[in-house]
């Protein structure tokens, strides 16, 4: 399919990368995500003002902005929908810091007309939660959800709400058990629910798949080779005859989750695509409803189509010819199907949306996320791979300066989490503004690490300033062996879990890194494990996460905190924090201040009035110009032997 590009703005401009403004990089960006109306006339759209995400509305015919919505200070459209042509639906949570997780985090429901009226609040999570389940478009004041009350016993039950009035009707024939999960139809019928059975461990909690066939609800045996293995529902066909869900239930170790289907018809499941070594990211949805492909998480974006021949998938097939080597994503379409739009990105490229016409079989530029970065400034994103001491394999990614050499200066960036997040290829503003500032920068996949399969995630299990850490270490190697990086010129640095890192890292290795920038960092394991060291800390859960993940003991996990081992650093040092951090309280930073002056050892120290992960756009380019300068002077551009 040939798509024609009817760019409405000037082309990205040309320039060197060291010219680039550290503002640029760290600016907040102009469009998150846009979605289009059901009657293809207007555009909803994401954005950040400083701590707030807001969500406004224009309409095409003129690009006006009709409407916008803001919550205030620190809160988060972190999702949005079309209830109809003349409602949106916004998914608002508080988030504290540009580090923080949204998983678990509570959200509320709104709905609010284009012209900005009738702004309504239709679910506040308390004692209660929702999941949207279906936007119900043959029923335009409706919405499915799936809603949980904590102190009910049978997990989540389906309603309709009403996106005017905010009033629920409960629905029947729902599946029984401790329901965690509800996913509907193309149609909107509930046909398949997740129960929870608790065991005495983390590893002894089971998932039930329930699935309703003529009119009865069955449960599905999977017959896993796993004790609880990872299910994930995807979608349905378009005929709801088969159930797409991503699964490691077939695999007995070296497991990645690969796309299965249930035929309601034939009642088998049989396995559809799999990656060998990437989980299953995102499912392509046509605008039907049913699954047309899927991407694969820890990749350059590799997609495997599942239904190939559907019109909205030979689309979305065109529209990756027509942008090579990046990352195509169809955000929505009309009721109808005539318009689509979607975004392109890639590692080189922030975000770009465009409008689609499938009749005239024409896409209109609409707008950038970052417009003032140019792709001839950024640099591509390489995959990694190298053998680990053990003998495991561990991936990871490397972005090198403009007409790099070899002997480079190198940033070894580790990722927070640290269990579930990775690094991914994609556009990375804080690797690419290192890059154009002459630094190679490689992040590592750690065990424990995402994207890899749930055996991958076990092996990091009671290995925090272990094996996780001599990961980070044998990339960093592999790095110096295979010429890339001077082994003179080698500093850390990372955030949350990363932060912490970057100070094991040189307590560790003290004769491997020059330098050590620790970034709202978890350096005093005791205390962040409390409940006062920390809001994630205070799951009721918390017991189980430690014992299975981590290590108990106070005496242990001091064994393995920063705080307690500062005699051993070598390495400059710059602590970095915000005062109103609540995920890692400046707690942490005080503590590993007061352990360095008891010993004499100089640090530099930055604290700003921000939370976890700066927000504020001045307190980003004060730490990055700040970050750049401590880089420059302890390895910089002229070798230091």
């Amino acid at each position: 399919m040939a798509i024609y590009l009817t760019l409405l703005l000037t082309g990205w401009s040309v320039f060197a990368a060291e010219s680039v403004p550290v503002r640029d990089f760290f600016e907040h960006a102009k469009f998150n995500n846009m979605k289009v109306s059901p009657d293809g006339k207007h555009i909803a759209f994401t954005y950040q003002e400083e701590t707030e995400v807001k969500l406004a509305v224009m309409q095409l015919r003129n690009m006006a902005v009709t409407a916008s919505f803001g919550f205030g200070d620190n809160m988060h459209v972190v999702n949005f929908h079309w209830g109809n042509p003349g409602r949106v639906l916004m998914e608002v949570a508080e988030r504290t810091g540009n580090l923080v997780s949204m998983t678990g985090t509570t959200v509320n429901l709104y709905a609010a007309n284009i012209d900005g009226s009738r702004r309504t609040e239709l679910f506040r999570t308390g004692t209660s939660g929702y999941t949207i389940l279906h936007l119900l478009p043959d029923q335009p004041d409706r919405i499915l959800i799936g809603k949980r009350h904590y102190a009910e016993r049978n997990g989540m039950r389906a309603f309709t709400l009403d996106i005017n009035r905010a009033r629920e009707r409960y629905l029947d024939d729902q599946p029984q058990g401790v329901i965690t999960g509800l996913i509907a139809d193309n149609s909107g019928t509930v046909r398949i629910g997740l129960e929870y059975i608790e065991g005495k461990s983390i590893d002894e909690h089971r998932t039930v798949i329930h699935y309703k066939k003529n009119d009865s609800w069955l449960k599905l045996d999977l017959g896993a080779k796993r004790t609880n293995p990872d299910v994930r529902p995807l979608g349905f066909s378009a005929d709801n005859s088969r159930a797409y869900f991503s699964s490691n239930h077939d695999m007995a170790e070296d497991d990645v989750a690969g796309v299965f289907v249930y035929d309601f018809n034939t009642s088998e499941v049989s396995l559809v695509a799999r990656h060998g070594y990437s989980d299953v990211g995102q499912a392509f949805r046509s605008h039907q409803g049913d699954i047309l492909a899927v991407s694969y998480t820890a990749t350059n974006n590799e997609v495997e189509f599942i239904n190939r021949e559907h019109r909205d998938a030979k689309l979305l097939s065109g529209l990756q010819a027509a942008f090579p080597g990046q990352a195509v994503s169809i955000t929505s379409f009309d009721r109808l199907g005539k318009i689509a739009l979607f975004q392109v990105s890639s590692d080189r490229n922030p975000g770009e949306f465009y409008l689609y016409d499938t009749e005239q079989g024409q896409a209109r530029y609409l707008a950038s996320a970052m417009g003032k970065l140019s792709k001839d400034s950024l640099q591509p994103m390489q995959q990694i791979s190298f053998t680990a001491r053990d003998g495991k394999l561990i991936r990871g990614l490397l972005t090198l300066p403009a007409d790099a050499k070899d002997n480079l200066p190198l940033i070894v960036n580790v990722h927070g989490g640290p269990f579930g997040p990775y690094d991914s290829w994609g556009f990375n503003s804080e690797v690419q503004y290192l890059a154009s500032r002459g630094y190679a920068v490689l992040q590592v996949n750690f065990r424990g690490s995402g994207g890899y399969g749930d055996d991958f995630q076990r092996a990091g299990r009671l290995q925090w300033g272990h094996a996780m850490q001599d990961d980070v270490t044998d990339g960093t190697l592999w790095a110096i062996e295979q010429g890339i990086a001077d082994k003179a010129r080698i500093c850390i640095y990372g955030g949350s879990y990363g932060g912490y890192a970057a100070l094991w890292g040189v307590i560790k290795e003290p004769d491997l890194y020059k330098c050590s920038v620790g970034y709202v960092g978890v350096y005093d394991m005791p205390i962040f494990f409390n409940g006062d060291g920390s809001d994630a800390s205070r799951n009721r859960t918390i017991d189980q996460y430690l014992s299975s993940h981590v290590g108990v003991g106070n005496d242990y996990l001091r064994s393995i905190s920063p705080v307690h081992h500062v005699d051993k650093i070598k390495a400059e040092l710059f602590i970095v924090h915000g005062s109103k951090d609540v995920r890692v309280p400046i707690i942490h930073a005080n503590n590993l201040k007061k352990a360095l002056d008891d010993i004499g050892k100089p640090y530099e120290w930055l604290v700003k009035d921000d939370g976890h992960g700066f927000f504020k756009v001045d307190n980003r380019v004060e730490l990055y110009s700040k970050m750049t300068a401590f880089f420059d002077k302890h390895i910089g551009k002229e070798e230091k032997h």
